[in-house]
């Protein structure tokens, strides 16, 4: 059996719809099977289905105003999801965990494009450092339990996701599903769509259904860090044409007063790709799904 945490956001509902589809036996849970950040809820859980692989994709997740807001949450739930999962998993004889990470576990100032091997090398960037070193330490307790116990590990570090079943937090969000929430306000209250920074920063986003077809050539065979990214970085300013496009609405202020975050991320795909993986959403029929997906079903979406 195979059990999805964090069944219910966008990377876990994409990788139970996967997993199912290629016949696997999998069971995705959600905050109402247990709170993680307990250890007895945890054991309890982990004990009744006795998986022999785990997708942790469950974790605390803001943008940069909410990890500038709640940085010791950031880093203490995530600490203490990441550490219960693992160690239930590992007692109870899982033959491997896949520990989903996320690239602001990077150091910052970093040559372009980022290789997995460069993931020690210097602090995490300010705007998300917390969750960043509980996203490092994940990767050493996977480590550990490799070393002492012979328990198999894989840890996906991965690129800005977006689509179906996200988090559409305006204020706290990452910078798509809050674009959609905005541009989607914007329409119905016509009026104009409020931008943090400049639009120069550029980032690589990835469909999370292309992240779980990565996620599953990772589960299956293979062991060690892997970069899951497009390979491809577009300005923030290019995601908000597209919104701007897709939603109708024209008029976009932008608040220079905000930061930008890191102004360019962009990271080596080579080992993906040489396990067969390529990416099938371009950002421009991503985002337009991603934006209907959110008109049809609002107000009904998570926040």
């Amino acid at each position: 059996m195979i059990v999805v945490t964090g069944a219910s956001g966008v990377l876990g509902t994409a990788l139970v719809a996967a997993l199912s589809s290629s016949g696997e036996e999998v069971v995705g849970l959600t905050s109402a099977d247990g709170d993680l950040r307990d250890a007895a809820a945890a054991t309890a859980v982990f004990e009744r289905l006795r998986p022999s692989v785990v997708f942790h994709t469950a974790g605390r997740v803001h943008g940069i105003m909410g990890n500038q807001k709640y940085p010791a949450e950031m880093f203490l739930d995530n600490i203490r999801i990441n550490i219960n999962v693992i160690d239930a998993a590992r007692r109870l004889d899982c033959r491997k965990v896949v520990g989903i990470s996320t690239v602001a576990a990077y150091p910052a100032g970093l040559r372009l494009p980022i290789g997995e091997d460069e993931i020690w090398n210097g602090m995490p960037h300010g705007s998300e450092e917390f969750y960043a070193h509980a996203k490092r330490a994940m990767l050493a307790q996977l480590q550990s339990c490799h070393r002492q116990y012979g328990m198999d590990y894989a840890y996906a570090i991965m690129t800005n996701l977006y689509g179906p079943n996200d988090r559409f937090d305006i204020e706290n969000g990452h910078v798509i599903p809050s674009l959609v929430a905005k541009f989607h306000a914007a329409s119905r209250e016509k009026t104009a769509v409020n931008v943090w920074g400049t639009g120069v920063a550029r980032r690589d986003f990835l469909h999370a259904d292309d992240a779980a077809r990565a996620l599953l050539t990772i589960g299956k065979a293979h062991s060690g860090l892997f970069n899951i990214a497009s390979g491809t970085t577009v300005p923030i300013g290019r995601v908000v044409e597209i919104l701007s496009e897709v939603s109708g609405v024209a008029d976009v202020e932008w608040d220079r007063t905000k930061p930008d975050g890191q102004l360019d991320r962009s990271y080596d795909v080579t080992r993906i790709a040489q396990l067969g993986f390529e990416v099938h959403h371009t950002l421009e029929t991503g985002l337009a799904e991603t934006y209907e997906w959110y008109a049809s079903r609002y107000p009904d979406v998570r926040l």
